[in-house]
């Protein structure tokens, strides 16, 4: 079964596995671009840094459909219908990071949607408070390996679009396509979403 691209209809079952239904959508190679996005340093910590991202994106009508930890930062996945793109936090001190924000549609470059999502990440980063977190409300984790016990690679938000494929003779895992383009895991199975 090929690479599909998903929206995550997750309900959880009694087993705890999520059931996810596909929509079709063309195949994409990942959340990895080969070229540099808008970016620009900001006198935050990376704890607000991860907030102010997640509250621009919402502000911009998307979500942080997938987190991933990387050396001195973060990755973030996100996208819609009609787009796909990643930022990248990266911690410069203790008090200030970069963000990078890289988004394509089509295989081609965004770099308007990129500024509009980059200021709106640095008009919340002059609001995020030094208590403010994350918001982790309606994540689950995902795996290096297809086991609940394997080291957590990082989270996915439930009923987001992910790039994801069945994993071979397994009916409770999904293989994930992180934004760094790491393989890992999450626990779901596959149905057939229909009239979509």
């Amino acid at each position: 079964m090929g690479r599909l691209i998903l929206t995550l209809s997750i309900m959880l079952t009694m087993s705890g596995c999520a059931v996810v239904g596909a929509v079709g959508g063309a195949a994409v190679e990942g959340m990895v671009f080969m070229f540099k996005g808008e970016e620009e340093s900001f006198s935050i910590t990376m704890r607000s840094a991860l907030v102010a991202a997640q509250r621009g994106l919402k502000k911009a009508d998307l979500h942080a459909d997938i987190l991933e930890p990387k050396e001195e930062g973060y990755l973030i996945g996100f996208g819609n219908e009609n787009l796909d793109g990643v930022i990248s936090l990266e911690k410069q001190t203790g008090s200030l990071t970069t963000i990078e924000v890289k988004v394509r549609s089509s295989g081609m470059r965004e770099d308007s949607i990129e500024r509009a999502i980059l200021l709106a990440i640095g008009q919340q980063a002059k609001k995020a408070r030094n208590l403010d977190r994350f918001d982790f409300r309606g994540y689950k984790y995902i795996h290096e390996k297809p086991d609940t016990v394997s080291k957590r690679m990082g989270w996915f938000l439930q009923g987001a679009k992910l790039d994801v494929k069945q994993v071979y003779k397994s009916e409770e895992w999904l293989r994930v396509k992180m934004p760094s383009g790491k393989q890992a895991f999450l626990k779901g199975s596959l149905a057939a979403s229909k009239g979509k």
